[in-house]
């Protein structure tokens, strides 16, 4: 099993915050009381997470870690019973790699040179963990199709499919998304390593680098019209929005603000929450779920999203440049005020819980 997962799931436990013990409610506290972040962290009611029965490797959708959804199956009851533990990245394996065979070719260009710098990150051994697509098909898997009883199993079968298509889709448009913002990122950040290996903009320069992030922009872009679904394109641009405010605000936060953990949790939202809590919402919208479903996709994908660039920030400090495939330390500036509010935060409960 994925080390990165196992370690996730006890950082979700404070940002996705069980509902026992005083932990939990101070962690409700500071990612709820401020209003910085939108929606509140709470508990699904049981009719709600009634609604939310999967397949296999599924659970009912709420602020709970993606790691738990691998361990249990959720019967309208909902009674839960434990299975074998399972690597979240196997259960979707097969499409992950339809996955990456179709985006290597959504991005073939007339200039042979733009679409060599925009496959750059889409080829094989450069494609990264896929953590987003593989949140978003086992949130797919997660959600039960809406449908009526009476449905004949072979029209059945045959929308499920179409369904399971058009939220391979939704994987495919974020990870263009996610690409296109590293290699804009690289760019401003004079990176000169990406997923292990050296960045576009120090192979073909900064300007096509641009460039190839515009096409791939371009490209989700098509991808996400061909969909017919205004409510999923008007989630899926607000999060392209909250990428450029995230990534402004990284540049020009002002000395009071570097000593804002609220600062720096919206920061932290726009530039990597919001396109996964976004996605999510996408992929419950398109299986036909209500409003309140679609909330709690939402909710769990903000959660995993933080919980996943905490983690990520804090790697910036334990790990090697081998591990991360980046250098390590190079978002140094960016998160030391979040690893010393968290350490005040820790003394400040501890010493209160005595």
């Amino acid at each position: 099993m994925s080390w990165r997962w196992a370690l996730a799931r006890r950082v979700a436990t404070l940002v996705g915050g069980g509902t026992g013990g005083p932990g939990a409610a101070q962690a409700q506290r500071l990612f709820s009381s401020s209003g910085a972040l939108p929606g509140r962290l709470h508990p699904a009611p049981p009719q709600i997470r009634n609604k939310v029965v999967g397949c296999r490797g599924a659970a009912f959708v709420n602020s709970r870690w993606l790691h738990d959804a691998t361990q249990c199956q959720t019967r309208q009851d909902g009674v839960s019973r434990a299975e074998e533990q399972q690597d979240p990245f196997e259960l979707v394996a097969d499409e992950l790699s339809i996955l990456g065979n179709r985006l290597r070719s959504m991005v073939v260009a007339e200039v042979p040179k733009l679409e060599s710098a925009a496959e750059y990150f889409f080829k094989v051994g450069a494609e990264g963990k896929r953590f987003r697509p593989t949140g978003l098909l086992l949130m797919a898997s997660a959600l039960k199709f809406p449908i009526p009883e009476s449905t004949d199993v072979g029209v059945f079968s045959i929308l499920a499919s179409k369904l399971r298509t058009r939220q391979q889709n939704i994987a495919e448009i974020t990870e263009m998304i996610h690409v296109a913002s590293l290699l804009h990122d690289d760019v401003l950040d004079d990176a000169d390593t990406r997923r292990g290996v050296t960045s576009l903009n120090c192979i073909m320069g900064n300007k096509l680098s641009v460039l190839a992030g515009d096409f791939l922009l371009s490209r989700a872009c098509v991808a996400l019209a061909a969909l017919g679904n205004t409510e999923v394109v008007s989630l899926m641009a607000t999060a392209v929005g909250h990428l450029v405010t995230g990534e402004t605000m990284q540049m020009s936060t002002s000395r009071e603000q570097r000593r804002s953990m609220e600062y720096y949790l919206q920061k932290t939202y726009y530039k990597t929450a919001s396109l996964i809590s976004n996605s999510c919402k996408a992929v419950a919208i398109l299986a036909g779920h209500t409003a309140e479903v679609s909330v709690l996709a939402y909710e769990y994908g903000r959660n995993l999203g933080l919980a996943f660039q905490l983690i990520d920030d804090v790697l910036d400090f334990t790990g090697t440049s081998a591990s991360l495939g980046k250098g390590s330390l190079s978002d140094i500036r960016h998160v030391i005020t979040a690893i010393l509010s968290f350490l005040l935060y820790f003394i400040y409960s501890i010493h209160h819980l005595k």
